[in-house]
């Protein structure tokens, strides 16, 4: 329902609660969640010329973008939250409910030619024409239940790619940990289980932390702790301090000095956190926010707004 209360949906209520057994209880207006209900992402095909940049431009999910039609409804599971039972039912609803919107809309001018979507008009006149897509780390028992138990069949088109058929719609599902590494592509793996240990994904990740992109503060974001010291924990043996090993104590450690020809079995993995914040450039270290720097121990919290103030920071 709308935001104005319909008369017959009362009546309906009332006839209900008079007329209906004992045994009921009925309840009207009832949110389905605490918020109202949102597509992750919507990926809707642009109408381009013959001759302009396509599908096979992609730098990522190469294999994906030739598959969807007009219109596609992602789902993305990220690995601190992982797909659980139950939310295929909620995609399947989310894709149900943007199909009746469109279906909803005006088709025609009044001469009876067909209204455009930049007129109002719907972006999908057919199922052919809407998808869902799912994207998580792997697949999943608690997926292949779910799809089990509606009946419907996998098909694998190899390279991490599936198709879940018997729908009434197409629902495509990408295992990140599979499509990463069969496409070379280190960044995507790293929405998976991938490590952040190639330069583009580690300053793709970097970027995004020092990055207003989002209108909210990044370390308010769940999830942001765990970035965080992933990407303290993989960064490349030539940032390692020879002298900070994580033995030694922070107070007194002499300002950071880099040594060429670092043997490749040093790692920032055997270090703890603040000895990993402190052995990380100062380039990187301007993108920390205060939480996360207010979070080290004193001594390295010092020693990084030392360095930083010595920099022009």
């Amino acid at each position: 329902m709308g935001a104005q209360r319909v008369i017959w949906h009362v009546g309906f209520e009332r006839i209900l609660r008079r007329r209906g057994p004992p045994s009921f209880e009925v309840r009207s207006e009832v949110p389905l969640s605490e918020e109202p209900p949102r597509l992750d992402y919507l990926l809707l095909r642009k109408l381009t010329p013959e001759g302009e940049p396509g599908d096979q431009d992609a730098q990522t999910l190469r294999y994906l973008w030739p598959r969807l039609p007009r219109v596609s409804v992602v789902e993305y599971k990220s690995p601190s939250h992982p797909y659980r039972s139950g939310q295929l039912d909620r995609l399947w609803a989310y894709v149900h409910t943007y199909f009746a919107n469109q279906r909803a809309l005006p088709r025609q001018r009044a001469d009876g030619t067909l209204l455009t979507p930049a007129e109002g008009g719907p972006e999908v006149r057919a199922r052919e024409e809407l998808c869902a897509v799912l994207v998580v780390p792997g697949r999943t028992p608690s997926l292949d239940a779910d799809v089990a138990a509606m009946g419907l069949t996998w098909s694998d088109l190899g390279g991490g790619y599936l198709r879940v058929d018997d729908g009434l719609f197409a629902l495509y599902v990408v295992e990140l940990d599979v499509t990463g590494p069969a496409e070379g592509d280190e960044l995507l793996h790293s929405f998976g289980h991938g490590t952040l240990r190639s330069p583009e994904a580690r300053w793709f990740w970097m970027e995004l932390v020092g990055s207003s992109e989002v209108a909210m503060n990044m370390q308010d974001m769940e999830g942001y702790k765990e970035l965080m010291d992933k990407l303290l924990d993989t960064l490349p043996a030539e940032q390692v301090l020879s002298h900070y090993g994580p033995e030694q104590r922070l107070a007194g450690l002499p300002p950071e000095q880099r040594l060429a020809g670092l043997p490749p079995e040093q790692r920032l993995a055997g270090l703890d956190r603040d000895h990993q914040a402190l052995a990380l450039p100062v380039e990187v270290l301007r993108l920390l926010p205060e939480d996360y720097l207010r979070s080290l121990s004193p001594e390295a919290e010092a020693e990084i707004r030392r360095r930083l103030r010595q920099n022009g920071h």
